[in-house]
C-alpha cells in the first residue's frame, strides 16, 4: 500500500469505526484493558456498544495521522468526546460529558486492517466518570446527583 492509501484508509476508518475496514480475521487489542477483540463481528460488537449505547453524541475528533508505508503501519491519534449514558468499567451512568485521549496503531495487510492496538488513559476516564457521578446536573434522567439505577 502507499502513503496515501493508508492515510486514506486509517483517516476513513478512524471517522466511521465501520468494522469493514478490519480484515475478516483481524484483532483489536485495547491494550489498557489487557482485551483482545479478535475478528470483525467482535470488532464490530465493541464498536456498536461504545460508540451508540455507553456513549451518546459521540465524536472523535483526530488530531493526527502517521504512516510508514514500508512497514504498512498507522497511527492515529483522536480525542474521543461523547455524554456517558450506560455503565462503563463499573461505574453506573452518570450523563456526563466525557473526553478520552486516544492513540491507535494499526499495521495494514492487503488493504485492511489486520491488528489494532488502542491505547487510553483508562485512570483518568475512571476518575473523570466518578467525579461526575457525583457532581453531574446533566445525569441521565435528568435529575443530577448521583444514579440509583
Amino acid at each position: 500500500m502507499t502513503h496515501e492509501s493508508i492515510r486514506d484508509l486509517l483517516e476513513a476508518y478512524a471517522r466511521s469505526r465501520d468494522p469493514q475496514y478490519f480484515a475478516a480475521d483481524a484483532t483489536l487489542e485495547q491494550v489498557p484493558l489487557g482485551r483482545v477483540l479478535r475478528g470483525r463481528a467482535a470488532i464490530g460488537a465493541m464498536f456498536r456498544t461504545f460508540y451508540l449505547e455507553t456513549f451518546a453524541d459521540p465524536v472523535e475528533r483526530i488530531l493526527s495521522v502517521a504512516v510508514d508505508d514500508a512497514r504498512g503501519l498507522g497511527v492515529v491519534e483522536s480525542v474521543f468526546r461523547g455524554r456517558h449514558l450506560h455503565e462503563a468499567l463499573g461505574v453506573a451512568i452518570t450523563g456526563s460529558q466525557v473526553e478520552i485521549p486516544m492513540v491507535g496503531v494499526y499495521e495494514l495487510e492487503n488493504g485492511l486492517i489486520g491488528c489494532g492496538r488502542l491505547y487510553f488513559d483508562v485512570a483518568s476516564l475512571l476518575g473523570e466518570l466518578r467525579r461526575n457521578a457525583h457532581s453531574s446536573p446533566d445525569r441521565a434522567d435528568g435529575r443530577g446527583g448521583p444514579s440509583t439505577r
